[in-house]
């Protein structure tokens, strides 16, 4: 949002915890800490960030940590994603860190799903055997 050129910006400090839902029409910069429903047209977690519970935005950008059950079109990561956290995104970049000269990236108990979600799958009849050994399928 812009007001007199001004770009609007919810802002979360660090040292500032906020537990409970947050909707925002502006975008959301977290360097403190939020747990729960976070509602944004984007959302930025800086490196001393955190957000925790059910994240609804377009574009997520994460250098910090991130949980829980996370819906974005666009998502790029370069900080921790914490178990038991399932991220849904159109497209997803994963930003390697360097931690002690050594690229790496960890994700522990997440679900991914990344693009167009699947269709449904189309159950296939079971092969029933005729006499004398042969296989024929049900129509």
């Amino acid at each position: 949002m812009v007001d007199n050129g001004n770009i609007k910006q919810t802002v979360v400090e660090e040292g500032t915890e906020i537990e409970g839902s947050v909707r925002s029409k502006c975008p959301i910069m977290v360097s403190g800490a939020v747990k729960g429903e976070l509602n944004a047209p984007s959302l930025t977690v800086s490196a001393t960030g955190s957000v925790r519970g059910q994240v609804k935005v377009a574009q997520l950008r994460s250098e910090g940590e991130i949980a829980g059950q996370i819906d974005a079109d666009s998502v790029q990561l370069s900080g921790k994603v914490s178990d038991n956290t399932a991220i849904r995104a159109t497209t997803l970049e994963v930003k390697l860190s360097q931690d002690a000269g050594k690229l790496n990236v960890t994700f522990g108990n997440v679900e991914l799903n990344v693009g167009e979600r699947a269709a449904p799958a189309v159950p296939v009849p079971p092969l029933e055997k005729k006499a004398g050994g042969q296989k024929q399928s049900q129509a």
